[in-house]
């Protein structure tokens, strides 16, 4: 079996990728401007991808923050990068909301969102799993995966880095792509 992979972080755990995996692709969403979106757009780009949601109390900020890091890590590189946020609430995430959202964390981040169809579709795309969970005092909040996807300028995905990673990791990744931009198995 062909794969790619990437060694994480002090040899914590090497995360491979197959190369015939299902998981990722293009996909059509509309952007925090009302525009839209379509993930090859981006080709030529590193793209750290996660999906949450605006409401979510503590993963989704932690790990936005984490790619804002990222970015800063990277210096002169964060230009070939591109960060994207998907919003598995679209009831409540809608473009507006997203602007204000994503602006918080990184001026260039991209926020996305769709009709729960769309979104559906986009998920399952990523292996992405959401659900809706009623709060004892009303509201609702939302379960879902919290894995940052790492995509290569061809659009491929590269690497999936597990919620926790530090973000001195994911710069490690990106160099690895940016080192290998034929998109060579590593």
């Amino acid at each position: 079996m062909q794969t790619k992979g990437v060694i994480c972080l002090l040899g914590l755990l090497l995360f491979l990728v197959p190369a015939h995996a299902a998981t990722g692709g293009d996909f059509s969403l509309t952007d925090q401007h009302g525009k839209p979106f379509q993930l090859q757009q981006l080709r030529g780009k590193v793209v750290l991808l996660f999906f949450g949601y605006t409401s979510c109390p503590d993963v989704c900020p932690t790990e936005l923050a984490g790619i804002s890091r990222v970015l800063k890590l990277l210096k002169a590189d964060a230009a070939k990068v591109q960060g994207v946020f998907v919003s598995v609430d679209p009831g409540r995430d809608s473009p507006k909301v997203l602007a204000e959202y994503v602006r918080y964390f990184d001026e260039s981040l991209i926020g996305l969102t769709g009709s729960p169809s769309e979104i559906e579709t986009v998920a399952k795309q990523y292996q992405v799993s959401y659900s809706k969970h009623p709060n004892p005092g009303g509201g609702y909040a939302m379960d879902h995966t919290a894995n940052l996807y790492v995509i290569d300028p061809n659009g491929k995905l590269f690497a999936i880095v597990p919620y926790g990673f530090p973000p001195e990791h994911v710069v490690d990744v990106v160099k690895e792509i940016l080192t290998n931009p034929a998109g060579k198995d590593i």
